[in-house]
């Protein structure tokens, strides 16, 4: 039987574009620690495992906060949540641009962390608030495109500005952008219309009232925890690899980094609308082409060389965006699908808690595998290994809402 929906406000399409613009502007000032990291690293005198730790100091916060801002983001709602994230990160990062040293850098990082781990929570739920089930993977995806979408930005902008103002100005820039879009973004919420919301089901088995199901969600937080590793460490060290391993200019080294996070944003709206459309909603079975398609992109890189077509190794940059980076839309609508409307925050809070806690301690890991051994290839073959492990795990462990299932919780 298929599912009845009520009417569809057409506002929804705008409230995405909103959120969206919301992780754009976020996702700058997080992807500026990387981009930038080839202007600072040598002034601040760091090696590569430090420059790892800049980006696990941001995680960490987010491991530690995760669940709280969640929580909260379901109580305050989207409005006061997304402004209270815009409004710390943005102060916290142009702080980290006054950095004199390592510990410096990292507290004010991390600071910068607690003001992000707001904004996925609080957007999820604008999302699962507006969206309907059909539509939620593809939705999901497409707000999701604001990370890369920021990478872009920030891979793009970024050098520019350090032209102009150096890296700290450009650092301190995009601080501000953030500071001053969480009030943009307060002003322009609103909350959809009543007959949006429908009753509740009954409980899930097993799970007490108003709890959430942890034995569900707990398969796909782990096994999703090993992918953010690898789109991490892809992230933040390419625009190093391409420099020390590739002979890059520090300048190309960083645009190239937009191509990458191009690739992530077609791959989130993409694969949401391979979920949504080709598997007929089903979400496990396009998490485990995902990183089947990453192992197998990692394992070119770490046969790329100074010699290699810069043509080819683009491409592979490019396509590994598309997959490791791409595959956030789809595991989000899962989580909001076995959580439910009414705990999407807490469940989405505890699935960034693990994956942040995974991403605090697999970056810097990566940077130490290069400094140790003197070869990305190496790092990049532990990387693949790494991966076919958590898609081996969700295969094996994760159990999918059936649609039934799914629709109720939905609409919890």
């Amino acid at each position: 039987m298929s599912e009845i929906s009520p009417k569809r406000d057409p506002f929804r399409w705008t409230i995405l574009a909103l959120i969206s613009v919301s992780h754009v502007i976020g996702a700058a000032a997080q992807y500026g620690i990387n981009t930038l990291a080839p202007f600072y690293k040598d002034e601040l005198g760091l090696s590569r495992a430090q420059v790892g730790l800049f980006f696990s100091a941001f995680y960490l916060a987010m491991t530690g906060a995760s669940f709280g801002s969640g929580w909260l983001a379901d109580r305050l709602g989207v409005r006061r949540t997304t402004l209270q994230g815009h409004a710390l990160l943005g102060i916290c990062t142009a702080v980290a641009a006054l950095s004199p040293t390592f510990e410096f850098g990292c507290v004010s990082f991390f600071l910068a962390g607690l003001g992000y781990s707001f904004l996925n929570p609080a957007s999820t739920i604008g999302v699962m608030t507006w969206f309907h089930r059909d539509e939620r993977a593809t939705a999901m995806g497409a707000k999701q495109t604001g990370v890369p979408g920021g990478g872009v930005l920030a891979a793009i902008l970024a050098p520019s500005l350090v032209l102009l103002i150096g890296w700290r100005g450009a650092l301190a820039a995009l601080g501000a952008i953030n500071f001053l879009f969480g009030f943009v973004f307060s002003m322009l919420w609103r909350e959809p219309s009543e007959e949006i919301y429908e009753a509740a089901p009954a409980p899930q088995t097993g799970s007490a009232p108003g709890s959430l199901n942890v034995s569900a969600l707990l398969p796909i937080s782990c096994a999703t925890a090993i992918y953010l590793i690898g789109q991490m460490a892809l992230i933040t060290f390419i625009p190093l690899y391409l420099r020390d391993a590739m002979g890059y200019s520090p300048y190309w080294a960083s645009q190239a980094l937009a191509l990458t996070q191009g690739g992530a944003m077609i791959g989130r709206v993409g694969w949401g609308v391979v979920s949504d459309r080709i598997f007929g909603g089903r979400r496990k079975i396009v998490l485990i082409l995902i990183g089947a398609v990453s192992i197998v992109w990692f394992i070119a890189l770490s046969f790329m060389d100074r010699n290699s077509s810069s043509v080819i190794l683009m491409a592979i940059l490019f396509f590994a965006g598309v997959s490791i980076v791409g595959y956030q839309g789809v595991s989000y609508a899962l989580i909001g699908e076995i959580s439910g409307k009414a705990k999407t925050g807490a469940g989405l809070g505890m699935m960034i808690t693990i994956n942040a806690g995974a991403a605090t301690l697999g970056t810097p890991i990566f940077g130490y595998i290069v400094d140790r051994t003197g070869s990305y290839a190496i790092a990049w073959q532990v990387l693949a290994a790494a991966v076919t492990v958590g898609m081996l795990s969700m295969a094996l462990l994760l159990k999918e809402p059936k649609r039934a299932e799914s629709a109720a919780l939905s609409q919890a």
